[in-house]
């Protein structure tokens, strides 16, 4: 495979030590088998390559594409305008394309979505050779693609299908000259604050009949290529040089987006005259897009009190995320946890899906200003956390969003220390990754495994399969062990660090050979 340097790979290694990779949301490229830079702070005209089978050789085409999209009612309207060009082809390429989603929201929460065309896509791929043009001109088309998206609290999963035909007319009408491309392919993709990643598997089956010096020249083809897209969000320590400065080293956070693309064609090798024989050459290469990097550092905490501590560097990092809060220097690390406390810290860390930058909603929907004006009545899920209390906001939403249950009996006991099950199985909720158990109480490696509620047994499970937790020295996971603020910064960190890398591997690994 060939090797791909990028700079802005580079740039990211220096600004972080800590490989990563990165993805894209979903429909950053188009459904055309080509990668973009992303909407890194919210672009809508994106550096994009991709590749044209159609000529019977791969050419890369590479320019930009702007997307636009608006909103109405259940419906999203996405226009994708490509202007590309390959120099030394004297290649050039045009095409608008308008897609018209489609979303029905099932009663369990899931979401279809069906996007088929809307109006008519215009498409010209011109090649200038030898003092001569030949253009590729679309004069059909067909479209359809279903996605399944199962929304979750921390994160947004969705799996799909898509098939299409195109159609090209090449040169003059007259002559009788087309190719014809069918593409069948798979999408997968999840969407998060800390990353997003999308994995697509295009094969495309190539027909051509071309009228050339009075021969009728037909060849035929394939191509295989597998996308994977990712935004990753990275932490990292910086530690500052100056030894007379009124604030140590703080952390950064690190936004990198990048698309990666493999191809493989089996196509036929042409004499000189153009006509196509039976030889078929397969050609295998790599392509890659970057983001630029977007670098913002996180304010630092004044926190002599717990230098030495187990868990320095993991409390230090959540209060420059501010994910812990409150006065830093009254924090204490061996301190039990609350359940409020770490209700209010997973809502945090398991931030909700941010809004596609590229949509606009173009339909007014009336807004209710105030509760008291509609005479809704404002009811809490508990009998001990009242509507005035301070709590009430933390705790409906963390139970709108799915992901922490009471404790029976219409109790949330906010001020009772939270226990690991309780906390291990409220990060998986949120992680929505709760059907990975081989069945709703299955047996995990642990030694104290009978302690485990049965409840979480599923949570635990996956937990230790994803690398949450991890018995100790003794092969016990401890469930009912209170968490101490320093206990529960460790399993807070190794949540974030899931979700900003280790999610992202089973769908970058699985489609693209990164390395």
């Amino acid at each position: 495979m060939k090797k791909i340097v990028s700079i802005t790979a580079l740039i990211l290694a220096i600004l972080l030590t800590v490989p990563s990779v990165a993805m894209g949301a979903a429909g950053e490229s188009g459904y055309e088998g080509g990668i973009s830079s992303g909407q890194n702070g919210g672009k809508t005209v994106l550096e994009y390559q991709e590749v044209s089978f159609i000529t019977g050789e791969p050419i890369v085409l590479k320019g930009t594409i702007t997307i636009r999209k608006t909103s109405k009612q259940s419906s999203i309207l996405t226009t994708y305008t490509y202007s590309l060009k390959n120099v030394e082809k004297g290649a050039t390429l045009t095409r608008t394309v308008m897609y018209e989603t489609k979303i029905t929201k099932k009663d369990n929460g899931q979401e279809i979505e069906e996007t088929v065309l809307n109006g008519t896509p215009k498409e010209t791929l011109t090649i200038r050779s030898n003092n001569t043009t030949t253009s590729y001109v679309l004069t059909s088309c067909e479209f359809t693609k279903s996605t399944i998206k199962d929304l979750k609290p921390a994160v947004n999963y969705y799996a799909g299908n898509l098939m299409s035909s195109k159609t090209y007319q090449i040169g003059a009408a007259a002559n009788n000259s087309t190719v014809t491309i069918i593409t069948t392919g798979e999408i997968y993709g999840y969407d998060q604050y800390w990353s997003n990643a999308e994995a697509i598997s295009l094969k495309h089956y190539i027909e051509s009949r071309r009228n050339i010096n009075q021969q009728v020249d037909v060849w035929g083809g394939e191509a295989s290529v597998t996308i994977s897209s990712s935004l990753l969000k990275q932490i990292g320590y910086f530690e500052n040089i100056p030894g007379e400065i009124s604030f140590e080293g703080g952390y950064g956070q690190s936004q990198f987006q990048s698309s990666i693309m493999e191809y493989t064609c089996r196509l036929p090798e042409f004499d000189k005259n153009g006509l196509s024989t039976d030889n078929m050459m397969e050609i295998h290469d790599s392509l890659r897009v970057d983001g630029f990097p977007v670098f913002q550092r996180m304010p630092v905490a004044n926190m002599n009190n717990v230098g030495g501590h187990w868990a320095e560097n993991e409390i230090k990092e959540l209060f420059g995320l501010e994910i812990f809060t409150g006065n830093p220097q009254q924090f204490n690390p061996d301190k039990f946890m609350t359940r409020i406390e770490f209700t209010d810290a997973l809502l945090k860390a398991a931030k909700e899906v941010p809004e596609d930058s590229a949509l606009t909603n173009k339909t007014a929907y009336k807004t209710v200003s105030s509760l008291k004006k509609t005479n809704q009545e404002v009811t809490s899920p508990f009998k001990d956390i009242d509507v005035n209390s301070a709590y009430f906001s933390i705790v409906d939403s963390a139970v709108k969003r799915g992901m922490l249950a009471g404790k029976g009996n219409d109790i949330f006991a906010p001020d009772e220390y939270i226990t690991k099950v309780e906390a291990v199985t409220a990060m998986i909720r949120a992680l929505g990754l709760e059907n990975l158990a081989p069945g709703s109480y299955p047996v995990t490696f642990f030694r104290d495994n009978d302690d485990i509620p049965d409840y979480a047994k599923a949570a635990v499970y996956v937990a230790a399969r994803i690398g949450l937790i991890e018995p100790d020295e003794y092969g016990n996971f401890n469930p009912h062990q209170v968490l101490t603020n320093g206990r529960a910064a460790q399993i807070m960190k190794k949540f974030i660090d899931y979700l900003c890398n280790g999610i992202i591997k089973d769908y970058r690994e699985r489609f693209v050979n990164y390395y």
